[in-house]
């Protein structure tokens, strides 16, 4: 599957918490992600994983993630 680099958004990994160091939509920095171990491993395994934004309450769908970006169903840059 190509991924379009547009639908990515980088991320910081924290003991098992997951950062952006800013929110693609209202800016917010930085942002921990509410994601559990469990969704963080099916977004590793490119099962579609959504989280809704704590700053904002946008929702992303995760397509993927790799150890760098996670990849989503939308633009976000």
């Amino acid at each position: 599957m190509m991924l379009d680099f547009h639908h990515s958004w980088p991320y910081e990994r924290v003991a098992s918490d997951i950062y952006f160091e800013e929110c693609p939509f209202c800016h917010a920095s930085p942002v921990l992600l509410p994601l559990k171990r469990e969704a963080v491993e099916r977004a590793f395994e490119a099962i579609k994983t959504p989280v809704v934004m704590p700053c904002c309450h946008e929702r992303i769908v995760i397509e993927t993630m790799d150890k760098d970006y996670i990849w989503a169903d939308q633009t976000l840059r």
